[in-house]
């Protein structure tokens, strides 16, 4: 089993009909996978959401809605994904950033002893000098220095080093490998800034709020005006923003050629047509649309994830659907295939359906939430909890007071094949049995415990 997590990568892949992408390497693995066009993560953000991924449960399930609470102080005993497997006999490692990037989060009982050799890596990200002052600096930095100078490239080769390994002992694995680009800073090789200089990158499309939407929905995008390069309030200028999406691009084809080199390294030690391979980016982002910058928001392009899974000799590989799935599904899929049987309750649903049969009729929904103020952006306890809904047409959210339970606000928007919200239909009088069935749907969705 090779798990592959990229922080912050919305489905800005060729695969996916993004005409910019320079991503040879996961559109190749995409065409020997189920490619799902409509997979979301449980909350848009890093650690809340590989909670739920690698749990197998939900937000209020993990008691993880932040970036601080790691879930073994409100679910202890639960068994996560990695853990499962190392428990059925294969060695289970982690390379890179799998759950939250903290020493407290690493979650040393999910994996096998070997894992104690591989608590990282990080390293630096900036080198020119500008940059080396701690912490925040620019939010884009492109140097001379080769891919493994970078914490990703050494993300790739420990990856690599360990197929080596398993494929000389012969052992089964769980190797699961986390790539942190394209995530803030935009720090790689200027090769890959190059790849895109001939790209015309015109600025921000769909950049404004949606029309009627409540205030508690947005952020100040207080995560990229942390850099020293962004103002502290107003709009960037046009350059900034083209910048910014350049080197956003520079970096998913960056991890690209990551994925790629440990993919390459499976197929030449003979373990592709044995391994499942599995790709999957934590929450999407935004990149300007609806005055949005990064991630934090139960919106459509925060809550939609790229999604593949390659099952060695399934007819369906190269296929894609339109099924609208969850995160939380990987880890039962992956048991699944595996013929491993759950050790503890799982929240999410087996995907095995959906590989053996990409059109299938697959009416599920996909549920999300977010909190506010939320806590990470800005020093306040949380007041109100956003829970949202997605079916094959709409996005329905309602804003909840978490002190008495009273309904704060409503959105309802109409989607059909779009990804951007533009109009808050809530109230409106024709679309009320709409609102009233996802409204229930988000009622029993908060019960569940």
């Amino acid at each position: 089993m090779l798990f592959i997590i990229i922080d912050d990568l919305r489905p800005n892949l060729a695969s996916y009909g993004d005409t910019k992408a320079i991503t040879p390497n996961m559109d190749k693995l995409a065409q020997r996978s189920v490619l799902f066009k409509n997979a979301y993560c449980q909350q848009a953000v890093c650690s809340p959401s590989r909670a739920s991924i690698l749990t197998g449960l939900r937000p209020d399930q993990t008691g993880v809605t932040d970036l601080i609470t790691h879930f073994r102080e409100k679910v202890p005993d639960v068994i996560t994904m990695p853990q499962a497997f190392k428990n059925n006999g294969y060695t289970a490692v982690g390379v890179g950033k799998i759950f939250h990037d903290t020493k407290k989060t690493l979650d040393s009982v999910s994996w096998s002893p070997v894992q104690s050799e591989f608590n990282g890596p990080k390293g630096r990200e900036y080198f020119l000098e500008r940059n080396k002052k701690g912490g925040k600096a620019d939010a884009f930095e492109f140097t001379s220095k080769a891919d493994a100078a970078y914490p990703d490239g050494k993300v790739a080769d420990q990856a690599i080093g360990l197929l080596r390994r398993f494929k000389n002992s012969g052992e089964p694995f769980f190797l699961a490998t986390g790539f942190r680009k394209p995530h803030l800073p935009y720090c790689a090789p200027t090769r890959y800034w190059d790849m895109y200089a001939h790209t015309d990158f015109p600025g921000v499309e769909n950049s404004s709020r949606p029309t009627g939407a409540p205030e508690i929905a947005f952020h100040q995008w207080q995560e990229l005006r942390g850099y020293t390069d962004i103002p502290d309030e107003g709009p960037l200028t046009k350059e900034k923003e083209r910048d910014l999406l350049r080197a956003y691009y520079a970096c998913i084809s960056f991890v690209d050629a990551q994925v790629g080199k440990v993919l390459e390294e499976l197929n030449r030690l003979g373990l592709s047509e044995s391994t499942i391979v599995v790709l999957v980016g934590d929450h999407g982002y935004h990149l300007g649309e609806q005055n949005l910058w990064c991630k934090s928001t139960n919106f459509e392009l925060d809550a939609r994830v790229p999604l593949m899974i390659a099952a060695p000799g399934s007819a369906k590989n190269g296929a894609g659907t339109d099924a609208i799935v969850e995160a939380v599904d990987i880890y039962p899929t992956l048991l699944d295939l595996c013929n491993i049987p759950p050790a503890s309750k799982l929240s999410g649903g087996s995907l095995v359906p959906v590989l053996q049969d990409p059109a299938l009729r697959w009416d599920k929904v996909a549920y999300s939430q977010f909190v506010r103020p939320y806590k990470a952006i800005v020093s306040k306890t949380a007041t109100d909890m956003g829970y949202s809904v997605r079916d094959k047409e709409w996005r329905y959210t309602v804003w909840y007071n978490l002190s008495n339970d009273a309904v704060e606000s409503r959105e309802l928007y109409h989607l059909g094949d779009g990804r951007v919200e533009k109009e808050n239909l809530s109230g409106n009088k024709k679309y009320q049995q709409v609102e009233s069935k996802l409204g229930a749907l988000l009622e029993a969705y908060r019960k569940i415990k």
